[in-house]
């Protein structure tokens, strides 16, 4: 399921990945209107799954959740069991040993249950990334802003007062972004510029996918991802995991 997951991310779908389904829930109690796709060939049997989605769409505190099912192949009883079930609306999807044959099927039910709301692009915080920056060279000079959020498609950043005469704000230009201890240069060009105080401009650029390296948004992807990992990871810290045994109840 891998290659899903990496093809639904390069398409902009914000996308987490659980390992562990004692955790599912611990989720769902902040993100109430999350779409949760399982692969029910893994972790527990069949039966154990229809009681775990039961329980979980009884629950007033998920019953916001959809849930699908996406995996690789289901025995033909496995199938009927997971159609027959009333909790399943979010689709069940089957590779059948070619993952992206269900891409474009699973992508038009995510986009009928909107998924991705408004947005257009998956975004991440870096106000709490205290390494990520924006840099860029101006009369022989290097100047630094720090990145304020990031997309595959714009960045916003914040910089002192002093430094936005040394900024091209009219043409686009090439420049550093600092991410995870790299340093990724990408072609932008100013969208909006704005006073963030009296000593300070927020910024937003446009990041022009074809003039820059196709690796290099594969990296900024990469990092908004980490980030977006991370943050839900926190989330969570201090909820108890799911010790109930689906088998039985």
């Amino acid at each position: 399921m891998r290659a899903v997951i990496d093809t639904l991310k390069k398409k902009e779908y914000e996308v987490y990945v659980l390992i562990d389904y004692k955790l599912a829930k611990a989720y769902m109690r902040i993100h109430h209107d999350a779409l949760l796709y399982i692969n029910p060939e893994e972790q527990l049997p069949i039966a154990a799954w229809l009681n775990f989605f039961r329980t979980l769409k009884e629950d007033p505190t998920f019953s916001s959740t959809t849930i699908g099912i996406c995996c690789e192949r289901l025995a033909p009883l496995d199938l009927k069991a997971l159609q027959d079930c009333p909790y399943i609306t979010g689709g069940i999807f089957r590779t059948e040993g070619q993952p992206n044959s269900i891409i474009p099927s699973l992508t038009e039910k995510l986009d009928s249950l909107g998924a991705k709301g408004k947005r257009k692009f998956v975004r991440a915080d870096c106000t709490n990334d205290a390494s990520a920056g924006f840099l860029w060279i101006s009369g022989g000079r290097m100047f630094k802003a720090r990145l304020i959020d990031i997309s595959t498609a714009s960045v916003a950043i914040l910089l002192p007062s002093s430094n936005l005469p040394f900024l091209n704000t009219k043409t686009e230009i090439v420049v550093s972004l600092q991410l995870n201890g790299r340093q990724l240069q990408v072609h932008v060009k100013a969208l909006v510029v704005k006073p963030n105080g009296p000593n300070s401009y927020a910024a937003i650029f446009v990041i022009n996918n074809e003039t820059t390296e196709e690796n290099n948004i594969t990296l900024i992807r990469e990092y908004i991802f980490e980030t977006l990992e991370r943050d839900i990871t926190q989330s969570v810290m201090g909820f108890a995991i799911d010790k109930t045994n689906y088998a039985s109840v």
